[in-house]
């Protein structure tokens, strides 16, 4: 009883504090009443697309790569339902994990396919900017070398570099002869499948195309997010502040980058000449779209899977 007295005590003692906090800082007063709110549902349409592709790209990797055999409409259920309790930091993704475990697919290839996906990410979204700042900074420099050649190069080292360390680390494995070990053995199949997923043609060309359209989908939500908050940030602007957020978020320090996150991006702001909190402010307002879209989806899916099942049952389907 006295530790839910105490729980209780903190909370109200933090929301106490935030609405202070909020009530005595007149810009962000401002530009919470002020905000462009007419672009609200557009902006949680292209946030549900974005859960949707990003829904896509897994099961891509499961069924092509991973050979995990596992209908759509399911996959579906448990990636929706994970995201919504991704409300709460790490839940979805254990509920993901332990729903794939009845599909055959292991703890530890779970977690393969993250590293895997967060690699891919890396240097793809690197490859794409250095693409999109030849033409939108192509006069940038820093050190005397221009912007599009620093994003190239860092794109490609880490494209190279993880493959390099992958392959001497396999060879190491196999001469060491260590197989029987557990932990080795289950590394050297994770090993090669972040190998494999760079030889799997159809499955490459398959995880580019997603994530070039969830690189288009995520700079419409920013951009918009922004331009709905602040009219004076600008298009170029606001492709600096999708860069920095790809760049933030790509290093997960804690569970969703909380708090992180929010404290990089206001600094970021800070340093472009706006203010701190409005890049608090945008990750805050993304953060609370991308939970009610999700939540939307999970409940919308449920409910339709709900009614289909219902409906088989009394043999109207």
């Amino acid at each position: 009883m006295k530790k839910k007295i105490l729980k209780f005590l903190i909370v109200t003692v933090c929301l106490i504090f935030i609405y202070k906090y909020f009530k005595d800082n007149e810009y962000i007063y401002n530009t919470v009443f002020n905000a462009n709110y007419s672009k609200l549902s557009v902006i949680i349409i292209v946030v549900g697309i974005i859960i949707y592709l990003y829904s896509r790209l897994l099961l891509l990797t499961l069924t092509k790569l991973c050979g995990i055999k596992i209908p759509n409409e399911k996959w579906y259920l448990i990636y929706f339902n994970s995201q919504f309790l991704n409300a709460i930091p790490l839940f979805g993704i254990f509920y993901r994990a332990i729903q794939l475990k009845k599909f055959n697919l292991n703890y530890d290839k779970f977690f393969g396919i993250y590293i895997m996906i967060t690699w891919f990410f890396i240097f793809l979204s690197l490859l794409l900017f250095s693409i999109e700042s030849y033409f939108i900074f192509r006069e940038i420099k820093f050190f005397e070398i221009n912007l599009y050649i620093i994003f190239l190069i860092l794109s490609l080292f880490f494209f190279i570099i993880p493959i390099l360390l992958l392959i001497i680390l396999k060879k190491i494995i196999e001469k060491i002869k260590f197989k029987s070990n557990y932990f080795i053995s289950r590394t050297e199949k994770l090993i090669d499948l972040l190998l494999s997923s760079i030889s799997n043609k159809v499955f490459l060309k398959k995880f580019i195309f997603i994530f070039i359209l969830i690189h288009i989908f995520e700079f419409l939500a920013l951009s918009q997010i922004v331009d709905s908050l602040n009219k004076d940030v600008g298009l170029q602007n606001s492709f600096i502040l999708f860069i920095g957020n790809i760049l933030i978020d790509a290093f997960n320090i804690l569970p969703q980058n909380l708090i992180v996150s929010e404290i990089g991006f206001g600094i970021l702001t800070n340093q472009m000449n706006f203010n701190f909190e409005l890049g608090v402010l945008i990750k805050i307002y993304f953060r609370f779209l991308l939970f009610f879209a999700s939540v939307f989806i999970a409940i919308l899916y449920n409910v339709f899977i709900f009614l289909k099942y219902k409906n088989q049952k009394n043999g109207k389907v």
